[in-house]
């Protein structure tokens, strides 16, 4: 019986605050991999008892990006704007649903996780009170696994990448390699192609550290190795 009451509750919570104007954030976070082309914000407006939109300055806010570990320029692009919904918004057509992209920037040299903020500020057409979830500002997570999307990473106990350092060819065992990529510890773009019997020839590269990229019969290699 107490679970009947409380899933009455709930909906009926729902039913109030569909009841009320909500303007903002999609999501209270937002996390992606940063090969994803799509990664972007979703501002969301639900109208007066869903209704359509008769305000008639609109709804909206400026939307500002600001650095934490991942950095504007860098690891994603995102310049301030002020977006309004307009007259006529209605959830019915979905135009009370709005995207502005990341633009996030792909790095095969960086590990883990870094991140950002996206904060709504001088608010048009709705109070701090009727903001989504609350929230003025989310926090915006970017994976670096050094993985394609779909595409499983290998752990470094699948296969053996040698000799170290290496001087005229890298070899791979324990997996059938397909190809490569070569890149520079700045994410450039040395040299890719196909592995010959898993040996690549890196005989032309300058001395120094290089990060690895090769598609396999069991997933990615992704792994520094140094040439001399």
């Amino acid at each position: 019986m107490k679970k009947v009451f409380l899933t009455m509750g709930i909906c009926l919570l729902g039913l109030v605050s569909q009841a009320q104007l909500r303007y903002g954030f999609a999501v209270p976070y937002d996390n992606f991999n940063v090969n994803d082309t799509s990664a972007a914000l979703e501002l969301v407006l639900f109208t007066v008892d869903n209704d359509t939109l008769r305000d008639s300055v609109g709804v909206g806010s400026d939307v500002t990006a600001i650095d934490g570990t991942a950095r504007h320029g860098f690891e994603f692009n995102f310049p301030p704007v002020k977006f309004i919904f307009p007259i006529g918004t209605t959830i019915y057509n979905g135009s009370n649903r709005h995207k502005i992209k990341y633009n996030l920037t792909p790095n095969p040299t960086l590990w883990g996780t870094r991140y950002f903020y996206i904060k709504l500020t001088s608010l048009i057409g709705v109070t701090a009170s009727g903001l989504m979830y609350g929230q003025e500002q989310i926090v915006v997570y970017i994976d670096y696994d050094g993985t394609n999307v779909g595409i499983p990473k290998l752990s470094v106990h699948d296969y053996r990448l040698y000799p170290v350092p290496a001087t005229n060819q890298l070899f791979i065992e324990g997996v059938n390699s397909r190809n490569f990529k070569i890149y520079d510890l700045a994410g450039r773009f040395i040299k890719g192609g196909e592995t010959l019997q898993n040996s690549i020839d890196i005989s032309e590269l300058s001395n120094g550290l290089y990060v690895l990229h090769a598609i396999s019969d069991k997933g990615l290699i992704v792994q520094k190795f140094i040439k001399e």
